[in-house]
This record gives C-alpha cells, structure tokens and sequence, in this order.
C-alpha cells in the first residue's frame, strides 16, 4: 500500500477547478516531485494533502487512513505526522531560534526541557549548533530554512512537505538545502514531497515527479525518464523548453531532434563520429549536461536536414541514445 494516496481528488473555488480529478501515490520514503508553472494548483494539492485544504471531490488516505473519515481531533493528531515547510520560513521573529524549534513541542505538551534536547537534537542535524540563541533577524534565508527544517523534524514526522522551500534561495543555498533534505531522507526514512516550479530542483533531488497543469495531473513518472523522453506538453515545455527555446528557434528550415546522452556517452565523441559517418554537417543549436538524481545527463538539440534526419535518428539510436524530434520547439 501506498503511504499517501489520492483517489480522483478535485478543488474547486466557485467557478474555478483547481484540482480535476488527481490520482497519484507516493512510497513511503520516497522523495517525490510535483511540479508546474504559477497557477497549475500544485500548491493547492500540497494543501489537500494534509487537509489544510478540503477536497471538493475525492479522498487523500495517508498510510491507509481515509483523512475525510477523521474527526477534528484525529485530524490534528494524524497532522502531527506530516510536517511542512514553506519558501518564507515562517519563523517567530520574537523567539530565537532554539525557542522557534521547541515552540510546536510546548503546544503538543512536551515539557520545556525534553523540548529544548530534541531542539539541540534536531539543530546539530542542520548544522546549525551554535546558532541555538540568535534571533531570526541575524538569519540568513539559507539558516532560517534549516531552522525551519529543524522545527518540522522535532515532532518525528513520517512525511515532509516542501512547498516552494527553495523558491527564495538564491543557488547555492538552494543546493545546500537539497542536499540536507536528502541527508534527512536518508537517514530517517522520511518521505518527501517537493512543490516547486523549478525544474532543476527535481532533477537534483526527487526519486519521482509528477507535472501538474491547469489542474490536470499531465504526467508521472521517475525524474531520469521524464528528462529523457517527456510524454505530455507541459513536460515537454518544462524539460525541453528549459534554457534552450531560444537557441532552437534560431533555424526553422531544419528538422530539430532532442539527444540525450547516458553518463558514459557523454565522454565519448558520438556526434563528431556521426558527421564522419554520414558526411554531412549538423548544426548544434543547444548544448547541455545536467545533474539529475545523482547522474550526468548530457543534452543536445541538433538542427538537421529532412533528408538525413531518419538516418541520424537511426544512428544514434542504435548507440543507445535517446533522440526526439522537437516540433515548434517544445510541442
């Protein structure tokens, strides 16, 4: 069974549908991506998964519990469970930062002292010890969020929500935190659940994603087979649009293919040996290598002519590469 599903799940707003119909999983100790660009409703549907937000249509069952079948009371219990942080860090700015971690602990009824230990605890974690005293305001954004992270550890819970955490770091803060998100992934089992519209935080850290538009759940699949060959237009305006849509415009008269190189193949001189081959000249109009899930993937978009397209796409196929015809540039 899966530890979070949702069952034909719909948000709607008076006359706007949000959420249409959603079906997703996730696994326990997975971390899983959900992205889409501004008004999708992928923040919606981080908010139904801990009823923040209350279908209109459908159920979220979290670790086998129907969470419309809850009472209030089981509700703020089964809460408890599933922790959040967002992209402001939504930190009291009149506790410092020891009391910022150990406040939701008081209100839960743990005890001053067995608080703050779990506060040091959780602290030491995000490596941030020796800032159990500062107020939030002597904070960099990249310390309030490990101080947020913190504070979402300290009550044990079984999953963590991310909504947009990194949207307000600059790079490499954001990748710092990646890289302590899955730290914590990995050492508590922890499944993790990442909002965001960036698509390079889904290729550094998720396991999964799932691509979100109009409120329509367009696609899902594993992060290193989406980047290769994205199914839906959203994915593809995501994947493929990403950085290269102006350099793919620059030729029209030529067929544009989309090759993705695996981590050998990116060392090897594939497309130099191709021109040699066919005795024909392409035009690179986009280059790339990226970091998705721990492994390099190379990227290109070549502007070829209609004559030797099928025989390029043959070539490389035959390499093992992974080629795709851009049509409109990410249609």
């Amino acid at each position: 069974m899966a530890q979070i599903e949702l069952k034909n799940v719909t948000k709607q707003f008076d006359d706007v549908t949000a959420l249409n119909g959603i079906n997703l999983e996730i696994e326990q100790g997975e971390i899983f991506g959900i992205i889409g660009m501004s008004g999708a409703g992928k923040s919606t549907l981080v908010r139904c998964l801990n009823y923040l937000e209350r279908p209109t249509a459908g159920e979220v069952i979290i670790e086998g519990e129907k969470l419309s079948d809850l009472s209030q009371k089981e509700l703020r219990d089964k809460r408890k469970s599933i922790a959040m942080i967002f992209q402001h860090f939504n930190l009291l700015m009149q506790k410092n930062v020891i009391d910022n971690i150990a406040f939701p602990l008081l209100i839960q009824g743990v005890s001053k002292k067995e608080a703050r230990k779990k506060a040091r605890e959780y602290l030491e974690v995000v490596g941030l010890s020796e800032k159990e005293k500062a107020f939030p305001s002597k904070l960099s954004g990249g310390q309030k969020q490990r101080v947020a992270i913190a504070r979402a550890l300290a009550s044990n819970p079984h999953i963590l929500l991310c909504d947009e955490a990194t949207s307000a770091l600059d790079p490499q803060t954001t990748a710092s935190i990646l890289e302590l998100l899955k730290e914590i992934n990995t050492r508590y089992n922890i499944t993790i659940v990442i909002i965001t519209h960036q698509m390079e935080v889904i290729q550094k850290i998720c396991d999964r994603v799932a691509i979100i538009e109009n409120g329509n759940l367009a696609e899902v699949g594993t992060v290193i087979d989406t980047f290769k060959a994205p199914k839906s237009a959203a994915g593809k305006h995501l994947i493929i649009g990403q950085g290269n849509v102006e350099e793919v415009k620059v030729l029209t008269e030529e067929s544009k293919l989309r090759v993705v190189f695996e981590t050998g193949s990116t060392y090897e001189p594939i497309i130099a040996n191709m021109i040699l081959y066919l005795k024909e000249p392409i035009n690179i109009l986009y280059a790339n290598t990226k970091d998705v899930n721990g492994t390099a993937k190379g990227e290109m978009v070549l502007g070829v002519k209609e004559t030797q397209k099928e025989n390029i796409i043959k070539y490389l196929q035959e390499r093992n590469l992974t080629v795709r015809e851009v049509v409109n540039d990410v249609d």
